[in-house]
């Protein structure tokens, strides 16, 4: 837990009005430390094996079971199925150990099945080589058309000639249900939204010339939009990471989509519990799953499959928020849509085809085959060999309208129940490139069109200003704002800021820079932005690369000179005294089998 944060959240807990009830679910053989079974299946377990041999063996001690298996095993060990009931979080516990000769990765499933078989899944996943004791607990809230749960071992070895061990630890399934109504907190509820490949420039309310987002153009008249707002990195996993833990990525040890967030790192969903809060999240992206850490702390997580639109995320979200309507809730949910490739739904695919912009853009493209970054359209972008740059970025501006539509109807739920309860914040992960510095339809990049993401917060209590908040915002000031509103302060220990007194009719804090990150190890990259627009990019040492103002060119063709050269040469100085008194945390990275390179392929994440 961060400095100074247990003892004040101790003293929060002694009069939480956040209950948990945890029910034990009775999983037949949960001890596979009993007996064992001839054939090395234990009884009440059902083993799939389609090529290899998996057994369950004697374990060193009593309280041990152990999974061996040969070379090239692809095998499935599963419990029987125990009831499980819509809307409760089953919550899988155990300790897994790997042995000296694991030769490759094997992972421990839950998943919530019905009527028409698995429904979800939720895994955890163990890389190459030998590993201590680790403590398993997955999460995964039971979705409306399931009504069991079960585990599965899962070994599915990527090189033949693996083999080897799994010590395993007593298995405990649990039903969790939370509520937080005895008492009202200082904000009753918190809404955190956060949007896919959205960039600041694409919002109808930003001057684009497209009607795209009425809704979030409302929110931004009603409440605070901070138009100087960067993500820490143009990657969702790690831009999200920062998101929900007031952290840098640098600070957290990755810069991109594959690791794992480290166990000791709290998130916003641990602090908010702490605070006594119920906490919740709705989301879609791969990255985002069990396998990845931003779950811990949520009461209730239910993570969909790629490409899964807001329609049904708030055909879950709207009805949970109203189930819950007398709770302290904390809820976050991230929106796919405007990812590529962009599919709008039919209502809104042909939206802005024939417009002036359209008929205004006569620029063809390519489809490319290498990384993207490339002036190409990334192969997984490319839509039925249309060659057309206009067709791209239409289909882009739809879904984001699309999903400007489903924020109206959460705002609409939000305002029904009670709209003065409730703080209500919506952000991007990143931006995108259409086409700008011949980066074609993708993002990761230190360009602007990557970095900048919209920020609004509207609720009660935040004061609609004449003019946006003069200052440079970033990710890593959510989690100390909402703490601050939910009445627990200002604490330190967090490398972001509460933006509360700006939201409050006061002014932001001074700060000298936000920073945003991309590359590998030592080959790091950064982006500072400063007060007045100007933007410095420095090497892995902080060494300056280049000077701009981006409110002067936001297109960032035009370098800056003078006394802007020289105040990027002060701030760049400033940036590397500070990075030689910290240290950068390195992640593992984790290793990837054939469903994690599918996924992330799908994504664009990999080549």
């Amino acid at each position: 837990m961060l400095p100074a944060l247990s003892g004040l959240v101790a003293v929060a807990l002694a009069q939480s009005p956040l209950v948990v009830d945890v029910t034990r679910l009775p999983l037949p053989g949960a001890n596979l430390q009993d007996a064992v079974p001839l054939d090395g299946v234990p009884d009440d377990w059902r083993l799939s094996t389609t090529r290899g041999e998996l057994r369950r063996v004697a374990g060193d001690t009593a309280e041990v079971a152990r999974l061996t298996w040969t070379a090239g095993t692809r095998a499935s060990l599963c419990s029987a199925r125990v009831p499980a009931n819509p809307g409760t979080t089953v919550r899988l516990t155990t300790r897994v150990k790997g042995s000296p000769e694991l030769g490759d990765v094997t992972a421990v499933h839950l998943k919530l099945a019905g009527a028409r078989g698995d429904e979800h899944v939720a895994r955890r996943r163990f890389d190459k080589g030998n590993f201590p004791w680790e403590d398993v607990n997955i999460t995964a809230t039971v979705p409306a058309g399931a009504n069991h749960a079960y585990l599965c071992f899962e070994i599915q070895m990527v090189s033949p000639e693996a083999a080897g061990s799994f010590d395993v630890g007593p298995v405990v399934l649990e039903e969790l249900r939370a509520s937080s109504s005895s008492v009202s907190l200082a904000v009753r509820r918190i809404v955190l939204v956060s949007i896919e490949t959205l960039r600041w420039d694409h919002l109808s309310g930003n001057g684009y010339g497209r009607a795209t987002t009425p809704n979030l153009d409302r929110l931004m008249r009603e409440g605070v939009a901070f138009n100087q707002h960067y993500t820490p990195a143009p990657y969702t996993h790690p831009s999200l990471a920062s998101l929900v833990t007031g952290q840098w990525p640098t600070t957290l040890g990755f810069v991109d989509n594959i690791p794992t967030l480290g166990q000791g790192q709290p998130t916003a969903g641990d602090l908010l519990a702490q605070a006594g809060y119920v906490t919740a999240a709705f989301n879609v992206q791969y990255v985002l799953s069990n396998r990845y850490g931003l779950n811990r702390g949520f009461h209730y997580y239910r993570n969909h499959p790629n490409d899964t639109s807001a329609a049904v995320l708030n055909g879950e979200l709207l009805p949970f928020l109203q189930s819950h309507a007398g709770d302290n809730l904390f809820a976050w949910v991230h929106y796919f849509d405007p990812h590529g490739p962009y599919r709008p739904p039919p209502s809104f695919d042909r939206l802005y085809e024939g417009d002036a912009a359209w008929l205004a853009d006569p620029m063809t493209v390519e489809r490319g085959e290498g990384a993207e970054g490339a002036p190409r359209v990334p192969k997984y972008i490319f839509d039925n060999g249309r060659t057309e740059r206009r067709h791209y970025v239409s289909r882009y501006d739809s879904d984001i309208a699309y999903t400007d539509a489903e924020i109206g109807r959460l705002v609409g739920a939000l305002e029904s129940d009670n709209r003065n309860d409730t703080l209500l914040i919506v952000t991007a992960d990143h931006g995108e490139s259409m086409t700008d510095h011949d980066r074609y339809f993708c993002h990761g990049s230190l360009y602007d069109h990557d970095l900048h993401v919209p920020f609004i917060v509207w609720g009660p209590g935040v004061v609609a200003p004449r003019a946006a908040p003069a200052g440079v915002t970033s990710h890593v000031d959510v989690v100390p704002t909402l703490l601050d509103y939910a009445g627990v302060g200002t604490l330190p220990g967090f490398e972001g800021v509460s933006l509360r007194p700006a939201l409050d009719g006061g002014t932001l804090a001074e700060r000298e820079w936000v920073l945003s990150v991309v590359g590998r190890a030592d080959r790091l990259r950064y982006a500072l932005h400063g007060p007045g627009g100007l933007k410095v990019l420095t090497n892995a040492r902080g060494r300056l690369q280049s000077v701009w103002n981006v409110l002067d060119d936001p297109t960032e063709r035009r370098p800056a000179t003078g006394a802007a050269q020289r105040a990027g040469r002060s701030l760049a100085k400033q940036f590397s005294t500070w990075l030689k008194g910290r240290a950068t945390a390195r992640r593992t990275v984790s290793t990837l089998d054939a469903e994690d390179e599918a996924r992330l392929r799908a994504l664009g994440y990999l080549e």
